[in-house]
């Protein structure tokens, strides 16, 4: 038997969270791992666990919450799970395996302390994890050692994130008040500029001034991060007065408050596609949940979800690397998705000229298969 212990962030809803705590319901399932648990400082010292629940069922959320301290007992192997990124302490495990993920690339303030160096989280046999491609690219820049990297993609609950039955659905869209013959677009991200959710109200304040039957549902994340999607309205006035127009504020919802996992399922699937014209993502799990709820995707191309975005289940953005002259507050690596295209993508979503069912159908029985949380957790332990 294989003592592990997880040094991460349990029950709250931010991403690395919901990762570590989804990995979990996994490992506990293996006979051959005994478990421990030490719980990471928050990232930020106003989440509160009451305020920003992870959406687990209380079942589940018992077994997170029940892995214990191991405290001096040492372990085989430490996984840490949580930001910023830190070396395990000296000792405690005979191996390290450390989880970094990244939008645009590492910096110093990405480490604790600061001068922590690549070589000193892969000395020996410790490794390194990240969840991409394009993650993975970033940490090369930085200087991680590229046999010493390792890619495990993200996963997602395939006995939650499903499709719906066409009663489902309906009831769903009606219970929002959505009529029968509007198209439904949402993006659950934080309206931070890698999120790309200013070009999604551009695209989408277009299709509304031409008279086209859409809606726009949103998710704020005031609770998580102190920034709402008002603030990006703010910031969008000058440039885009439009925005404010009720004929295209009235087709935008903003859902408060933290979700649990059906309800999140419920969004994906009444919905007519997830859009989300990224700039830079780490992995963008989003994307993979709404696939596995039968949602067709608009995404960025050339970014991190190149790796698990099948032709038949998405829209892949044009997208051009970006420079300087883009962006000069921004030092790292994204992409400039075209806004034209993504026009063209939404139209053809309100026109129905999306792949057809059955390869549809196809697709997401091989994304079930492939991006199970089952399966994704078993490869990270086989690195261990």
């Amino acid at each position: 038997m294989k003592t592990i212990c997880i040094e991460g962030w349990r029950g709250v809803n931010h991403s690395i969270a919901m990762v570590n705590q989804n990995q979990i319901l996994e490992m506990v399932k293996l006979p051959q791992l005994r478990l421990f648990h030490r719980d990471a400082p928050y990232f930020l010292p106003h989440w509160d666990r009451s305020k920003l629940d992870s959406g687990f069922s209380a079942e589940e959320q018992a077994v997170i919450d029940a892995l214990q301290d191991p405290g001096d007992t040492p372990v085989d192997v430490c996984l840490r799970v949580a930001s910023p990124i830190r070396k395990g302490a000296p000792g405690s495990a005979a191996r390290n395996v450390t989880f970094v993920v990244t939008e645009f690339g590492l910096s110093p303030k990405s480490f604790e302390p600061g001068d922590l160096t690549p070589a000193a989280l892969t000395d020996g046999d410790d490794i390194v994890v990240t969840p991409t491609r394009w993650s993975r690219e970033r940490l090369l820049d930085y200087g991680f050692d590229e046999n010493k990297v390792k890619v495990v993609p993200h996963g997602y609950k395939t006995d939650v994130f499903m499709p719906m039955t066409a009663e489902q659905r309906m009831a769903a869209r009606q219970g929002l008040g959505i009529q029968p013959h509007e198209v439904v677009f949402c993006n659950v991200g934080v309206s931070t500029w890698n999120k790309g959710i200013d070009l999604l109200l551009l695209a989408f304040a277009d299709l509304r001034l031409r008279g086209l039957p859409v809606r726009l549902i949103l998710k704020d994340h005031k609770g998580l991060y102190g920034i709402g999607v008002e603030k990006m309205f703010t910031d969008m006035a000058n440039i885009a007065p439009h925005l404010s127009l009720p004929q295209v504020r009235d087709g935008i919802s903003v859902l408060s408050g933290s979700l649990n996992l059906p309800q999140i399922r419920s969004l994906y699937a009444l919905s007519d596609a997830y859009v989300s014209p990224y700039r830079a993502e780490g992995f963008n799990l989003p994307v993979l949940e709404a696939m596995g709820c039968g949602t067709h995707v608009i995404v960025s191309g050339g970014g991190a979800t190149d790796d698990f975005v099948p032709e038949a289940l998405g829209y892949r953005l044009q997208s051009r690397p970006g420079t300087r002259e883009d962006a000069p507050q921004v030092d790292g690596a994204f992409v400039v998705p075209d806004l034209a295209d993504l026009r063209h993508a939404m139209t053809q979503v309100v026109e129905q000229q999306i792949p057809d069912a059955t390869a549809r159908t196809q697709a997401h029985a091989q994304l079930s298969q492939q991006y199970s949380w089952g399966t994704v957790t078993r490869q990270l332990v086989d690195l261990m």
